[in-house]
């Protein structure tokens, strides 16, 4: 690469500034660097890791084959001598004056900005250390931390993360509440489903099937990188077979116990002193799905309790609130007046450019705003199907 021999514009500023150290982010960066090698990019991320695409193969004309890795951001830099990882927070962008302005009050200009700051996780009840959302490793790891030693759960959601999680633990009670009258509506059809529910609770006796997918892995200097970052800062979303490697058991022997409460929400969830001083009563786990209706009090105390809109109540050691992600567009709406979409992310057109001058956004924190085809619709969870494929300058 002739970089050296470029003129470059200063590190406060850039032809080319990316905001977002997650799959879309780095991708745009990268190909960024690539067509133009002459330009500095600039990849503002909070996180000391970024996910770099590996290993890449053209399979055939539409199909490609590549890993994914989470890797320190010196890496990134190492490959792409153009590209410049700066590691801080967005407190506020000036879109009328071309300028972002990070958490440390470093100012950086740009010609054009791609804002791939991802989403996370939309949780139940905000600030309450017994309900988790699973949206990067840290999080994945901590779940995986809390179930070894629970003896029951209760997952909500009916998306993709809710489906694996369900079939996939072991060992734990699963109380899992939908708002839907069927489970997985979004991927198959009321008959499907009802096909699949004894798979929840019987032996998983197949072995398992070799994954012809992107495998994700995560680096030696990563796991270096990441244990002086801030404990609460998010980390980039978690891919297809994320739960590779996790060792998903509860505290008990036995292996798939799921209870179903279906065309339900949670009203209200209870500390174990707020339960016992509301005087409720929490049901024990049913010994069969259509037993239901006939279960019994339950005789022994939770941290937690949750309340559901069907009037009934369960308690178990944490919840898992897997009801979908909010797009982490908050830094960015202040003073700027973004055409922004019902999910709350930022409206999109054909070519990704949103509704403000060269000003662009890819991956969960951006909302297609185009008329899409009656059999296509946006999913914000698996980020792998999103990999863009057309470059245009």
């Amino acid at each position: 690469m002739a970089a050296d021999s470029c003129s470059r514009l200063a590190a406060t500023g850039s032809r080319f500034v990316v905001v977002g150290g997650g799959i879309a982010g780095v991708t745009c960066a990268e190909r960024l660097a690539t067509e133009f090698p002459c330009e500095d990019i600039l990849l503002i991320t909070a996180s000391p890791v970024v996910k770099t695409v590996v290993n890449f193969r053209q399979v055939s004309r539409a199909l490609e084959e590549f890993d994914v890795e989470e890797q320190a951001s010196s890496v990134l830099e190492r490959r792409y001598p153009n590209i410049k990882v700066i590691q801080s927070g967005v407190k506020q962008l000036k879109s009328d004056e071309h300028k972002i302005i990070t958490e440390d009050g470093r100012e950086y200009t740009y010609e054009k900005l791609c804002l791939c700051a991802g989403a996370k996780p939309k949780l139940i009840s905000e600030g309450n250390r017994f309900v988790l959302g699973i949206r990067d490793t840290d999080s994945a790891a901590e779940f995986q931390k809390r179930l070894a030693k629970a003896k029951r759960i209760m997952i909500v959601g009916n998306g993709g993360i809710a489906l694996e999680l369900v079939y996939e633990i072991e060992g734990c009670e699963v109380i899992w509440a939908i708002k839907d009258k069927a489970i997985g509506n979004t991927f198959f059809d009321a008959g499907a489903a009802e096909f699949l529910i004894p798979k929840l609770s019987g032996e998983k006796l197949e072995p398992p099937i070799a994954c012809k997918r992107t495998k994700y892995t995560t680096t030696e200097a990563e796991k270096k990188e990441k244990a002086g970052a801030d404990p609460g800062e998010l980390g980039s979303a978690l891919g297809p077979d994320w739960h590779e490697g996790l060792h998903l058991k509860g505290a008990k022997e036995l292996s798939h116990k799921v209870h179903i409460e279906s065309l339900c929400e949670i009203k209200q969830i209870y500390l174990q002193e707020e339960f016992q001083q509301s005087q409720k009563v929490s049901l024990a786990f049913p010994k069969a799905q259509q037993d239901e209706g006939n279960a019994e009090p339950d005789q022994e105390l939770w941290p937690v309790y949750a309340e559901l809109t069907s009037g009934k109540v369960y308690g178990c050691n944490f919840i898992v609130s897997a009801t979908g992600v909010v797009p982490n567009v908050q830094p960015f709406l202040e003073d700027n007046n973004f055409a922004v979409g019902q999910d709350g992310g930022l409206k999109v057109d054909k070519e990704m450019r949103t509704s403000l001058p060269d000003i662009y956004a890819a991956g969960d924190i951006c909302t297609t705003s185009w008329e899409p085809s009656p059999v296509w619709q946006q999913v914000k969870w698996m980020w792998i199907l999103l990999r863009p494929g057309v470059w245009k300058q």
